[in-house]
């Protein structure tokens, strides 16, 4: 982005937009599994911290608009005309 600029980085800004909350999602979600039923309590933060990188597949748009921009974007890299 800083280099090309934001238009010529626009397929890589949206796959990041879908990758990076789904991954972090993973990573919380595998330690509330570790620390069993005292993942979801007040005890870890692990619960909170889950329902905050959640809102962040909503909160520049969900993940299908995204994934619908990726979609759009790569098939017209190869569209014959």
């Amino acid at each position: 982005m800083d280099r090309v600029g934001n238009k010529v980085a626009q397929l890589e800004i949206a796959m990041i937009k879908v990758a990076a909350p789904r991954m972090a999602l993973k990573i919380i979600d595998d330690a509330i599994q570790a620390h069993g039923a005292g993942g979801v309590t007040t005890d870890f933060g692990l619960a909170k911290q889950y329902a905050s990188m959640r809102t962040m597949r909503l909160a520049d748009g969900p993940d299908e608009v995204h994934n619908r921009a990726i979609a759009r974007m790569e098939y017209g890299k190869h569209r014959v005309a």
